[in-house]
């Protein structure tokens, strides 16, 4: 096997910089996945049993690499699957904050397989230009394997809608979360998206109306609940776990130009997907909470 890929933009060096310090505050351990159109970051459910996705991210080669070699493990499955610490890239790539001119991204083999960084740092006029070279163990995942990490599906969702800005929402679930640890993610077809807490000595939620629906089918039991007197309005909702649903909101301040969309399954699921055109997709599969 063999990876290489060279950086030399600058936006695209920060915005990788970005994707692997929102990673590292979602998981501890992920799995990248390198293929020829695509670099995937993965992270799974760390509960016992079948592995079950948590974050899904997509990063296309051709907005991060001027030079990318790939050979995966034969012709018919070229492709390359490692597993890390989120913390360690996160931290290595932390140099970018200073004055880039390249970043350089290898498989190595130093006596464990390694992800490997060089990074060419621009001195002063004069100064000849300084190198950085992280070394990243990681455990290179066997094709038998391949089939834990596949890519989620999820095509019944009852509500899609575009959400607000995510900076009030955060100020306002760090608050909830000292309360609760359970947040009930609720969304309407007239575009109201409703965050609430329940708990035997308080009741809180925040409302955010006028949003954009992309599409709505009602809930799974086709029941309507009544919001207020004058506005009896269907509406899906799920419960699911606040610290989770935080993590993504405080992760995710990537870009001013990213979208993020919300989508329900009845009592099931809530998905959360950001999207910064041309340059990272990512989907949060937030399950259903059992109280």
């Amino acid at each position: 096997m063999k990876f290489r890929g060279v950086m030399t933009d600058a936006i695209a060096m920060k915005d990788f910089m970005n994707v692997a310090v929102a990673v590292s505050k979602l998981a501890k351990e992920c799995v990248m996945r390198i293929t020829k159109r695509k670099v995937y970051f993965i992270i799974s459910e760390e509960d016992a049993g079948p592995r079950r996705p948590l974050v899904w991210c997509e990063l296309p080669v051709n907005f991060y690499f001027s030079e990318y070699i790939l050979e995966g493990v034969n012709e018919d499955y070229n492709e390359i699957y490692l597993s890390f610490a989120t913390g360690m890239l996160s931290r290595s790539l932390s140099t970018l904050k200073q004055n880039p001119k390249s970043l350089k991204v290898k498989l190595t083999n130093k006596q464990t397989p390694c992800l490997t960084l060089e990074i060419e740092l621009i001195s002063g006029e004069g100064i000849q230009n300084r190198q950085c070279v992280h070394d990243i163990p990681v455990e290179t995942i066997s094709r038998k394997h391949w089939k834990d990490y596949e890519e989620p599906h999820f095509n019944d969702f009852h509500v899609t809608l575009q959400m607000p800005h995510l900076k009030p929402i955060k100020n306002i679930v760090e608050r909830m979360k000292n309360i609760s640890n359970a947040l009930t993610v609720s969304a309407t077809k007239d575009g109201r998206l409703t965050l609430a807490i329940q708990e035997t000595t308080v009741n809180m939620s925040a409302h955010f109306p006028d949003l954009s629906v992309e599409s709505f089918a009602g809930n799974i039991h086709g029941f309507t609940k009544t919001v207020t007197d004058e506005d009896n309005l269907e509406i899906v909702s799920a419960t699911i776990d606040i610290k989770k649903f935080l993590m993504f909101i405080t992760g995710m301040h990537i870009n001013n130009n990213c979208t993020t969309i919300c989508s329900i399954v009845q009592e099931k699921m809530v998905k959360l997907f950001l999207e910064q055109p041309g340059s990272l997709s990512l989907q949060c599969f937030l399950t259903q909470l059992i109280i």
